[in-house]
């Protein structure tokens, strides 16, 4: 609509007609002018003078120009207040001036106030890196835009006191390196039993110092307390156990000078005896570890150490017995001897024979059978030692053969070790049953089994280092413990803090546990004060998790219990439950629970959700056959509307209500089938509705038929009061035209609606102002024509109805006063609209007749 109307006075604009230049005289006013944008240009220094020149200036530009130079608040503020309505363009500039300066003041209070906070931090005792980081923070979100306000002086000020503060906590980080190193060289002196007495000494004293030279340091409140307190405790501990330790290491060094010397001796020359007793001699060490490592090499030395036997058995004095108790002597050895003999224990036999030897047989009063049964038992013995000898012997070779063989066998360490043992103990069982071996056979056995007892001590002392090794990283793995720790925000440790990252917390403490107990060997002494040091560390981070293990496991009960609580019958059981278990599944991402724990608990919940979605299978079910149920049902609903046949618009309107009352009465139906059931129920809801639109308008034709005809009785009854308006002298009524008239119209079928009553009321009063010869009547049909023509053209525009040729120029004005009309919302209903045409009493022609009749159908057209 608005680019035809542009068209069209697009069309009527004439060009202009270029005219020859006139030189014209400036008037008073531009000379005024002039003469005020001179002034401004002329402004300077006092901002109060310029503002009042500004407020008294009449010229728009002229104010611009001035204002432009104003700087002070005071002056940029006094103009604002004045053209706050009256000079827009002053009003932003002034108002853009005062945004700047708040700006600039706010930045620069803000910078000072940044300064001052580092200048105060610098002075600040209790520096730590987080208030640092927080002035970094400040410092970068002021000068992060560069408008040019910052000045070289105050970014100087900030970086020396900047720099400052670096070197303090550059400081604190040596300092806390320092505290480190410490604590680990204090740990090494407590595990290393290798320094002396007077070199612990040294080293414990220079750590004192150390101590005490921090806390006069300006930075040492940066020390953590508890590690600080803990290396002081550490440091007294050490100290009170210095006279110990210079025992035990006096009596580390004895063991060790002994076992150096034995070690250097041949085994000939170690006697079993001596040994045991001058180790058994040497004081007691407390330190297990270092006890077991000497223990283990005098077990190695006391292996190579053979045992003493005498070559000649030393003269036993004779017994000197009554005679009774001689011969119950004799009885009993000389029966033992016997049994000894039958039994083959040679060297039993032999030491019962010696004890038989103590007597003097000559004195006892021996019968002959019993002096022939020991000459016999003697000579058996005298045998069997023979033959026993003989056996020793050989075992012996092959005891010597069997540990000769042991290097060049795939043994491991323990089978080994067990193999040599063994060996060395059948070679002193056999000194029991054949006698001592040679002493060239001795040593050529003990050497055997020392070679190859080698693997094994190797082994021992791999093993030794080992254990050394995993100390050291138990130590490691203690000191990250203690550090992520103490790198944790104290008020992680609140119970009241909600806000933590547990998921880190456990990761951290089921990794470093994992990695605890993958360490290997440790001794027993040192594995007891590590997993102390150990579970001390963990303790705050263990306390922490099982509170919150506690409130977690109370939570997923009570997600559970929810789960249970859900009635399936409801429509929102399903959201109800993919609720509870989304909350489950953030439950476990953010604070993973023990394994063990967890399964229970999830097998708790999965089984009460399986057993609510059974009852929802259930009562599904019995919903789907409702479903069915009320599929029928529409279908028969829709078949209905399908085969609706009425010729009466009322009578479908009336039964299409009642269907779709029916049809909201029933239930749902299945899913997949309830798209195509709407969309038929919507096809035959339109056909049947088409079929109401179409019978409403055949009906509202058919009842318009007379309105032409009504209006053109109502033309010639205004008609002749008009003719008789301007013939007033000439009047010749006759009273049977008015029958005649009145007749007509009763003849012609009544229109609907309130249409008759309005255009009735018209008719009728024409012919009772003809009757009357009511002359103000007559002269109002002639002034209502031009109303009456503008009405019936702004109805057409309004309604998109053509009008005549003749008339496009008037409908095109028409047209732009019926845009503005609307923009400023006058609008009018339809019944007001037909009201106007109808019983508006004006002068028409045929043309007005049927463009009045077009409208009229136009705007009882149904829908």
């Amino acid at each position: 609509m608005l680019n035809f109307l542009l068209n069209c006075f697009r069309k009527k604009r004439q060009k202009a007609i270029p005219q020859p230049a006139v030189r014209k005289e400036p008037s008073e006013s531009q000379l005024a002018k002039k003469e005020a944008l001179q002034q401004a240009e002329q402004l300077s220094g006092d901002d109060l003078l310029i503002a009042d020149f500004v407020l008294q200036c009449k010229f728009a530009d002229a104010r611009f120009i001035a204002a432009r130079k104003i700087q002070s608040r005071d002056a940029l503020e006094k103009v604002r207040a004045a053209v706050v309505k009256t000079d827009r363009r002053v009003y932003r500039l002034v108002q853009t001036r005062l945004n700047e300066l708040a700006f600039s003041d706010k930045f620069f209070a803000d910078v000072g106030t940044c300064i001052e906070k580092a200048a105060h931090l610098v002075q600040e005792p209790g520096l730590t890196p987080n208030l640092v980081a927080e002035l970094d923070r400040e410092w970068k979100m002021i000068t992060s835009v560069d408008n040019g306000l910052l000045s070289s002086e105050l970014l100087a000020q900030f970086n020396s006191l900047h720099s400052q503060l670096t070197s303090r906590l550059a400081l604190q980080v040596d300092l806390q390196l320092e505290l480190k190193a410490a604590d680990g060289r204090l740990s090494e002196i407590g595990t290393d039993s290798n320094l002396t007495p007077d070199e612990r000494s040294t080293v414990l004293e220079e750590i004192g110092a150390r101590i005490n030279g921090w806390k006069q340091s300006p930075e040492w409140l940066s020390l953590p307390r508890q590690a600080f307190a803990a290396l002081e405790t550490k440091l007294d501990t050490l100290k009170q156990q210095s006279d110990l330790y210079a025992q035990e290491f006096q009596s580390v060094a004895e063991r060790i000078d002994w076992l150096e010397k034995w070690e250097q001796l041949d085994s000939a020359e170690l006697k079993k005896a001596e040994l045991e007793k001058i180790w058994q001699e040497l004081p007691k060490l407390g330190n297990a570890e270092k006890r077991s490592e000497l223990d283990e090499r005098y077990q190695n030395v006391l292996c190579r150490a053979i045992v003493e036997v005498a070559d000649i058995a030393p003269l036993q004095p004779k017994l000197e017995l009554p005679d009774n108790e001689a011969l119950k002597y004799f009885d009993e050895h000389f029966k033992a001897m016997q049994q000894a003999v039958e039994a083959g224990l040679a060297q039993e036999a032999f030491t019962h024979e010696e004890a038989l030897s103590r007597l003097d047989l000559d004195k006892l009063d021996l019968s002959a059978e019993q002096r022939d049964q020991l000459t016999e038992s003697r000579s058996e013995i005298r045998r069997l030692k023979g033959w026993a000898k003989w056996g020793g012997q050989q075992s012996r070779e092959k005891l010597i053969r069997f540990v000769e063989s042991l290097p060049e066998q795939d043994l491991s360490i323990d089978e080994l070790s067990s193999a040599i043992v063994n060996a060395r103990e059948q070679w002193k069982s056999l000194a029991a049953v054949s006698g001592t071996a040679a002493r060239a056979q001795w040593i050529e056995f003990d050497t055997l089994c020392n070679r190859a007892y080698e693997p094994v001590l190797e082994h021992a002392k791999e093993q030794a280092l080992e254990r050394q090794e995993n100390v050291l990283k138990a130590e490691a793995i203690i000191d990250n413990a203690r550090a992520f720790i103490n790198s944790l925000d104290p008020v992680f440790f609140d119970a009241d803090n909600k806000d933590k990252d547990w998921k880190t917390i456990i990761n951290f403490y089921r990794q470093i546990s994992q990695v605890w107990r993958q360490i290997g060997m440790v001794g027993k002494a040192e594995k007891k004060r590590l997993d102390d040091a150990f579970s001390t560390a963990l303790q705050p981070v263990r306390d922490a998790l099982y509170q919150q293990s506690q409130l977690e496991i109370e939570m997923r009960e009570q997600l559970i219990e929810e789960v249970r609580g859900i009635d399936p019958d409801s429509r929102d059981s399903g959201k109800l439950l993919k609720a509870i278990q989304q909350k489950w599944q953030t439950a476990a991402k953010n604070f993973p629970l023990d394994n063990r724990e967890d399964k229970k608990l999830w097998s708790r919940f999965r089984e009460v959700c399986e057993n609510l979605h059974d009852r929802r299978m259930e009562k599904n079910k019995a919903a789907d056959s409702e479903r069915l149920e009320h599929l029928q049902q529409k279908e028969a609903v829709c078949t209905e509307l399908e085969s609706v046949g009425m010729t009466d618009a009322g009578s479908m309107e009336q039964r299409l209500s009642q269907l779709l009352k029916q049809w909201a009465d029933i239930g749902n139906v299945p899913r997949e089938s309830e798209a195509e059931l709407q969309k038929r129920l919507d096809m035959a809801v339109s056909a049947i509705r088409d079929k109401i639109v179409q019978l409403k308008a055949e009906k509202m034709q058919s009842a318009l038929k007379s309105l032409p005809e009504k209006l053109r009785l109502c033309s010639e009854v205004e008609s002749r009061m008009a003719a008789v308006c301007q013939n007033p002298d000439d009047v010749s009524l006759d009273m049977s035209d008015d029958e005649k008239y009145d007749m007509a119209w009763k003849t012609l079928p009544p229109l609907p609606d309130k249409l008759e009553n309005v255009i009735s009321h018209r008719f009728y009063n024409g012919l009772k102002a003809m009757a009357g010869l009511n002359m103000g009547y007559g002269k109002r049909l002639a002034d209502n024509v031009l109303s009456l023509k503008e009405n019936i053209l702004r109805c057409e525009i309004v309604y998109g109805l053509d009008s005549p040729d003749e008339l496009m120029q008037e409908r095109m004005q028409m047209q732009v006063k019926v845009l503005q009309d609307s923009l400023g919302g006058d609008h009018l209903q339809s019944e007001e609209v037909m009201k106007q045409l109808l019983e508006l009493p004006a002068l028409m022609d045929d043309t007005d007749i049927q463009r009045i009749s077009n409208l009229i159908i136009e705007l009882k057209k149904p829908g």
